[in-house]
């Protein structure tokens, strides 16, 4: 449920009271293999604000804001199916809770500048009180020019199976902290810079470039590597874990209805795992090239949509390193995957109130090899899913090749 309600305190509405709450319940059962969790969160969300917009320049807010969630898990995690018991069995409920103050102020200088200056002040249960800053600017010197800085720290609870639910599609055991909900703690600072072009069929041609970096001082950690057959979890404690992101972005409409959009990002990611010191993140690609094209026809009677990417290589787990396809190559040469291309074309037919389309995906047929990692049954072949050695967790690339589909698509009623 959401609930928002708004009081005006003066005639023109400059000033005003509002309250929001939101409350939401979330269930799911997941079961891999003969691992289970079974899983439901509430979640009670609520904030008191003030607003004083005091004139065209200046304008801030205050308030006072809490959450809590509430988790409901069982547990049941095997790793051998001759072990009549589980490697692991729990069942538990934990709370989380926070409470605290803010405030944010705005000044704008017409359309050239504004700023917003914010800070929160948040109560965790279980680690105290803490400042939460954050600052936006933005700045155009011309009309064709403008500039973004961001800069702020993040705060949130980490629940490690949850937000890595992958990990119960391997046989491994778990090792570590691996029930406690880190306060995971990050500051973000970076920018954008977009100059639009004078060219094109229309004012949105621009290009722009953005670089931001993230970097945790405190973070749940998931290492693949530190132990064999064992996935370990644990805390940063003030080591070193950050990324960097650049992006380049450009759009343009050369003719009219015809639109292209390119996109570059590349990533570096770097996380200290035990034993091994700072290290390129695993599983995580160093860049993806992204080239779109739609063209319309006159009122959009006929719509094409041609997608193509290129997607970098990524570090691979150690265990993954000398693994070998069918033919005894080499499927990951120095410890990376290979870059891979996919491309992704959908032609749409628009009919009064009905839309007909058809396309296909992955149309390069790419797919990852060996997804599923493990020893080999000695009869069969196969990998053995009831060893400690299983993987089916190690994705990083497409599973099902080529495919095609066509729809229809029903428009009921259009609201103005």
């Amino acid at each position: 449920g959401y609930l928002k309600v708004g009081i005006p305190l003066s005639e023109d509405n400059s000033q005003n009271i509002a309250i929001v709450a939101d409350y939401s319940y979330t269930d799911m059962d997941s079961w891999f293999g003969q691992s289970t969790w079974l899983g439901s969160q509430h979640s009670v969300f609520g904030n008191l604000m003030y607003q004083n917009e005091i004139n065209e320049s200046h304008r801030f807010t205050v308030g006072l804001g809490g959450t809590f969630d509430r988790y409901d898990e069982y547990i049941n995690k095997y790793v051998r199916s001759e072990t009549m018991a589980p490697a692991y069995v729990n069942d538990r409920i934990t709370g989380l809770a926070t409470a605290g103050v803010f405030g944010e102020y705005t000044f704008t200088a017409g359309e050239k500048f504004t700023s917003i200056v914010g800070l929160r002040g948040d109560w965790y249960k279980g680690d105290g009180f803490k400042f939460s800053p954050r600052v936006t600017l933005k700045y155009s010197p011309v009309d064709k020019i403008a500039i973004r800085l961001n800069g702020g720290r993040g705060l949130r609870y980490a629940n490690p199976l949850i937000d890595n639910i992958g990990v119960f599609s391997t046989g491994k055991l778990f090792s570590g902290n691996f029930e406690e909900h880190t306060l995971e703690d990050a500051w973000t600072f970076g920018g954008n810079l977009t100059y639009y072009l004078p060219f094109g069929a229309s004012s949105n041609t621009y290009i722009s470039f953005d670089y931001f970096r993230t970097a945790f001082s405190q973070q749940m950690i998931v290492d693949y590597e530190h132990l064999n057959n064992t996935i370990s979890f644990y805390n940063l404690d003030g080591r070193r874990s950050y990324t960097d992101n650049f992006q380049v972005d450009f759009n343009v409409e050369p003719v009219e209805r015809f639109t292209v959009t390119a996109t570059f990002r590349y990533t570096d990611a770097r996380v200290t795992l035990e034993g091994q010191g700072l290290v390129e993140k695993p599983m995580t690609s160093r860049y993806k090239g992204v080239l779109n094209m739609q063209y319309a026809t006159n009122l959009n009677k006929w719509i094409f949509d041609f997608t193509a990417s290129v997607n970098g290589p990524c570090r691979v787990y150690d265990f993954m390193r000398d693994l070998k396809d069918a033919d005894g190559n080499r499927l990951y040469v120095n410890g990376y995957t290979p870059v891979y291309p996919l491309l992704y074309l959908q032609v749409t037919r628009r009919f009064k109130g009905v839309d007909v389309y058809i396309g296909g995906e992955n149309l390069t047929n790419f797919r990852q090899k060996n997804v599923i990692l493990g020893s080999r049954d000695s009869s069969t072949g196969l990998v053995s899913a009831h060893q400690p050695s299983f993987d089916a967790s190690a994705v990083w690339g497409p599973i099902m090749g080529a495919r095609f589909y066509a729809g229809v698509r029903f428009t009921l009623w259009k609201t103005r």
